[in-house]
């Protein structure tokens, strides 16, 4: 269970945005939606987490518990969801058009900031030099980034590409 609470208090978090953004409001079947249609996110973020843990020294620590302090690291991109999805909650989606940029640049204070914290996080709780440290960051990174490509290429691939690849080649 320790594996799974921070991820799901992020995907909740998540939820609630999707649904501010979709809706203006918070719904349960939005949150419900959001949640489930991002559930990539965090389970990327645990395989490159995953990736990291194994190739390093091996720590007294069990992965559910790295994994579960790891989490701790988006409280930078929580408190960026409630603000921006504060401002979507008053913000007529008529009107969103001339906020979508200068929320989508303030994006970069908590990456910054969450790059900074997982960067402590590899020196402090895996114990290893800043170089190592940061090597760990780009390997998770890396891994979590590649996968975050892959789905959304693999989804318009999906749809359409290979329909239109298909009916040229007959198959339709």
């Amino acid at each position: 269970m320790l594996l799974v609470r921070r991820p799901l208090l992020l995907l909740l978090f998540v939820g609630c945005f999707i649904s501010l953004m979709a809706a203006g409001r918070v719904t349960v079947r939005l949150i419900i939606d959001g949640a489930i249609s991002f559930a990539f996110g965090p389970a990327l973020c645990l395989v490159g987490l995953a990736v990291v843990w194994r190739l390093g020294p091996r720590t007294a620590l069990s992965f559910a518990s790295v994994a579960d302090a790891f989490f701790a690291g988006f409280t930078p991109w929580l408190v960026w969801l409630i603000v921006v999805g504060g401002v979507l909650g008053i913000v007529p989606p008529h009107a969103f058009g001339s906020w979508f940029f200068p929320l989508l640049t303030s994006a970069a204070v908590p990456l910054i900031w969450s790059l900074r914290i997982d960067w402590q996080f590899f020196r402090d709780r895996f114990g290893r030099s800043p170089r190592q440290a940061l090597r760990d960051l780009a390997i998770h990174r890396a891994v979590e980034w590649i996968g975050f490509v892959a789905y959304f290429l693999g989804i318009a691939l999906w749809y359409d590409a290979l329909p239109g690849l298909a009916m040229k080649l007959g198959w339709r």
